[in-house]
C-alpha cells in the first residue's frame, strides 16, 4: 500500500506541474495583438540561460535577472512593470539594460536578446527564438512551450532557432490515417 500511496503522490504532483505549463496567452499576455492572426504563444522559462528575439512583431512579456538588448524596437515601447533596470549604452538603435525586472516589450522589433538568470517569459504574437540554457544545481536546463503542448527542455549544449507560431510545415492535422487493403506495401500480392 505504501509504493501505490508513493506513486499516486508523485502522479499528483505531475499532473500539477503540467497544469502550469498548459496555458494559452491570457488577454492581458496578448495585449493589443489579440485576436490578431498569424500570431501565436511561446513560453519559456530557465534558471540559466539566454535567448535571442528575432524579427518579432507583437507582446513579449519578461521577467529576469542580467543583461537585455533590444534592438530596432519600432512602433511600440519597453516598458518595465517591476524590479530595476540600469541603463548601460543606448546608440544606433539599440539599448543595453542590467538588472532584474520584469518589463513588457511591444511593437515590432529586429532582436530582443537576453542571458542571466530566473528568466520566465509569455511572448504572442510572430517572429523567430533562439535559446539556450545552463544546466543548474539540480541539473534541470529551462523549459519551453507553444500555448498548451508539453515543456520541452532548453537545449544546453548548442542553440535552436524556434518559430512563432509553430511551424506545421503544411501538415494537414486533421488528416486520419487510412490502413491498406490486402497485399504488400508494393502494392502487389
Amino acid at each position: 500500500m505504501k509504493n501505490f500511496a508513493k506513486v499516486g503522490l508523485m502522479a499528483a504532483l505531475f499532473g500539477a506541474t503540467l497544469v502550469n505549463y498548459a496555458q494559452v496567452a491570457t488577454p492581458e499576455q496578448m495585449g493589443p495583438y489579440a485576436g490578431k492572426e498569424g500570431f501565436g504563444t511561446f513560453h519559456m522559462k530557465t534558471k540559466l540561460g539566454s535567448f535571442k528575439m528575432i524579427d518579432c512583431q507583437g507582446r513579449l512579456d519578461v521577467k529576469f535577472s542580467g543583461t537585455l538588448l533590444v534592438s530596432k524596437l519600432e512602433n511600440g515601447e519597453l516598458k518595465i512593470v517591476e524590479g530595476k533596470l540600469k541603463k548601460e549604452y543606448d546608440k544606433n538603435g539599440r539599448a543595453v539594460y542590467t538588472g532584474s525586472a520584469r518589463i513588457i516589450v511591444t511593437g515590432k522589433w529586429r532582436g530582443v536578446q537576453w542571458f542571466g538568470s530566473d528568466m520566465s517569459a509569455v511572448f504572442y504574437g510572430a517572429g523567430f527564438a533562439r535559446i539556450t540554457g545552463e544546466f543548474d544545481r539540480n541539473l534541470n536546463t529551462g523549459d519551453y512551450w507553444y500555448d498548451s503542448d508539453p515543456p520541452q527542455s532548453f537545449p544546453s549544449a548548442s542553440v535552436i532557432s524556434l518559430t512563432v507560431p509553430k511551424a506545421n510545415y503544411g501538415a494537414d492535422t486533421k488528416l486520419k490515417p487510412v490502413p491498406r487493403v490486402g497485399g504488400t506495401a508494393s502494392g502487389g500480392n
